[in-house]
């Protein structure tokens, strides 16, 4: 049941346009994140990228409707 009215909402989001933001190894945007914590890495190629997304963010065009809450790697 639940898994069914979950398909119904993605495709009407997709009907309208909505799409969701937010994947692993993004590079932090402020304009479509929000950070949450910081989660410490010895790779410097992952500062500052999205560790994890704890809720998706949703854009409606070039307008972010929510942004995605993500904990971001720091290099320490």
């Amino acid at each position: 049941g639940v898994e069914y009215i979950h398909s119904q909402m993605n495709t009407i989001f997709e009907e309208y346009g909505v799409k969701s933001i937010g994947e692993e190894g993004d590079i932090f945007d402020p304009n479509i994140h929000e950070s949450i914590d910081m989660v410490e890495t010895d790779q410097k190629e992952q500062d500052h990228k999205v560790a994890q997304v704890i809720q998706r963010g949703y854009k409606l065009g070039e307008r972010v409707i929510r942004p995605a809450r993500v904990n971001l790697y720091e290099y320490k």
